[in-house]
């Protein structure tokens, strides 16, 4: 299936264009006498001017700062003739007005059917502050809510530097790199700029301040003398802009320094690492010359896990965006009765989360055997991309058959491609009794065994307090580890060899690399499969102190399938797919 990329939403109403002519009474035509010429085909014809006729209209809010808003208008045209003549917009208040007109000209021949048009019209919001706005298109009105006062960002104001003084200056910034988990099928998206990779598929800040990238105010600068580390002097705590100043200072040789792990630090910063200086550590050596400013000494840092943005489900608004087919592409032959599973690549082009609330709903199609609803087993933050996967039987009856599906809310509520409800994604096949069972669509004598290698996180609070991401080893014990759930931020694990060995698990001890008949390596997402897996008893198990594996994992242990175990025994049915074998690894 293809479908236009989609963009945020809202129905909106605009005023109508009016003719000169128009609120006059107009007066009756009088019957042409015998003297009166008659009309004939060469005297003048106006150009017929109307409103046009929208259908629907969507807003599209962007994902930068300051934001963009564009309206997306979508109705009918008359016959062949007509064109979009006129666009124009104003704005009183919160009420934006925006008229879209026709041209058409009489003396054209047309064809007489409707031409569906879509317009695309950018408003002026840039300054506007935070609140609620109504839109109206030709009579078609929706709101949208800014959260924020849309203003660009001022440029931070140079801290003031003492005259005559020696002084050393410097600012502790966000460098910003934002990488989207994914689900297992899906393909990693690229990652923003301002990213660097650090090995393959892992990524962090490039330790670049660029234009835009905030500040981070409240951070605690330490001023030692002499080399680093040096001797505690004083210390001082970021301003609004990230920026810091140490004044009054003789000439000499200084560190400067920040501790992230330091009680008024840790909170404010953890977790994340030191993407600037580039060695990873906040320490920075200045020797500085009586009278004179140095400044630029800088200190970048790399957030690990961005939250789930807090957004209220009152005001946000849901949309798909459709990425790709992954499995079955449209009008795959099948034979009667096969079962497969079609799998497409969506990204949440909305502002709402999804929450585990949502759900894969069909939406209505031709009789292919589906289920109705498929609950959605994680969040998925807005801009993530990820995939759905549906369990699917064709009927017995050849033909071309499709089926819709959409995305519903936490009310089961559907929404669709680019936040309209009348467009969906869909699965189309062709069923067709000559047609061969596809081994990659439907049962075989050979299986697949999958699953992903993550990193499992377990990270302290300021008051040292366990966070989500922890579990307590044993109750009242105050021991905790990584909690073996594959939590939104985590990531896979690339370049790891998982081994097969036909079989059970050996009972008396753990299975070496020197056992296994196959071998697989996890790929940029931690994902691995095995192909062409014949049904039988298997054993799939992670050799942590192999050459292949111990300088990526040791040390560390496993948190999941179970705590310090790394294998797992799987009975494969003939032509089975069991894409979950996981395991989860926590550093040491």
């Amino acid at each position: 299936m293809k479908t236009k990329l989609f963009q945020p939403i809202l129905y909106t109403f605009l005023g109508l264009l009016l003719l000169a002519a128009c609120g006059q009474q107009e007066e009756p035509t009088p019957e042409p006498s015998p003297e009166s010429p008659t009309p004939t085909a060469e005297a003048a014809v106006l150009p017929a001017r109307a409103v046009a006729d929208v259908e629907s209209v969507l807003v599209n809010l962007g994902d930068t700062f300051p934001v963009d808003v564009e309206v997306i208008a979508r109705g009918v045209l008359p016959d062949g003739c007509t064109t979009i003549d006129t666009i124009t917009q104003a704005q009183q208040g919160n009420e934006f007005l925006i008229t879209i007109t026709t041209f058409r000209d009489d003396d054209a021949i047309c064809t007489q059917a409707l031409v569906p048009f879509e317009e695309t019209i950018a408003l002026d919001v840039l300054d506007l502050p935070a609140g609620s706005y109504r839109v109206t298109v030709n009579g078609n009105t929706v709101t949208f809510t800014l959260s924020q006062d849309n203003i660009a960002a001022a440029e931070p104001e140079p801290t003031p530097i003492p005259e005559g003084e020696t002084v050393i200056i410097g600012r502790v910034w966000h460098d910003e790199c934002f990488v989207f988990a994914d689900d297992l099928l899906g393909e990693i998206p690229p990652p923003s700029e301002g990213c660097i990779e650090i090995e393959d598929g892992q990524f962090q800040a490039d330790g670049e301040m660029a234009n835009g990238e905030p500040g981070i105010p409240g951070v605690v600068v330490m001023l030692s003398e002499g080399a680093c580390p040096g001797t505690e002097l004083a210390t001082t705590v970021t301003d609004d802009n990230g920026e810091f100043a140490f004044t009054e200072l003789t000439a000499g040789t200084y560190c400067v320094s920040i501790d992230e792990l330091a009680i008024a630090n840790d909170e404010l910063l953890l977790p994340g690492l030191w993407s600037f200086p580039a060695d990873g550590t906040a320490e920075t050596e200045v020797t500085v010359t009586a009278g004179e400013t140095t400044s630029g000494v800088n200190f970048g840092w790399d957030y690990a896990f961005l939250p789930l943005p807090d957004v209220d489900p009152e005001t946000c608004f849901n949309s798909i965006e459709f990425i790709d087919d992954v499995t079955i592409p449209d009008d795959t032959e099948l034979p009667p009765g096969a079962e497969f599973t079609k799998t497409w690549e969506i990204r949440n082009n909305g502002t709402c989360v999804w929450t585990e609330e949502y759900s894969l709903v069909n939406v209505g199609g031709d009789g292919l055997i589906v289920p109705e609803a498929i609950t959605l087993t994680r969040a998925i933050a807005p801009g993530e991309t990820f995939t759905v996967s549906v369990d699917i039987t064709t009927p017995d009856t050849p033909g071309t058959y499709r089926e819709n599906w959409q995305i519903a809310d936490a009310n089961g509520e559907p929404f669709g491609i680019n936040g309209f409800i009348e467009d969906a994604f869909w699965v189309q096949v062709i069923v067709d009794e000559t047609a061969e069972p596809d081994p990659t669509a439907t049962g075989s004598s050979d299986g697949t065994i999958g699953g992903i290698v993550w990193r499992d996180v377990c990270t302290f609070t300021a008051a040292g307090q366990p966070g989500p991401g922890c579990r307590e080893t044993a109750e009242g014990s105050g021991v905790f580890r990584a909690d073996g759930t594959l939590n939104f931020g985590e990531q896979g694990i690339s370049g790891v060899t998982v081994y097969l060995l036909s079989g059970a698990c050996p009972a008396d001890r753990l299975p070496v690399a020197g056992d296994a008949a196959e071998t697989a390596v996890t790929d940029e997402r931690g994902i691995y499969r095995f192909f062409g897996v014949a049904s039988g008893n298997y054993c799939v198990y992670i050799d942590a102190f192999s050459d292949d594996n111990v300088n990526l994992l040791i040390p560390g242990d496993w948190t999941y399938p179970a705590y310090g175990t790394g294998r797992v025994g799987i009975n494969l049915s003939p032509g089975q797919e069991v894409l979950t074998v996981d395991f989860g690894w926590e550093d040491r």
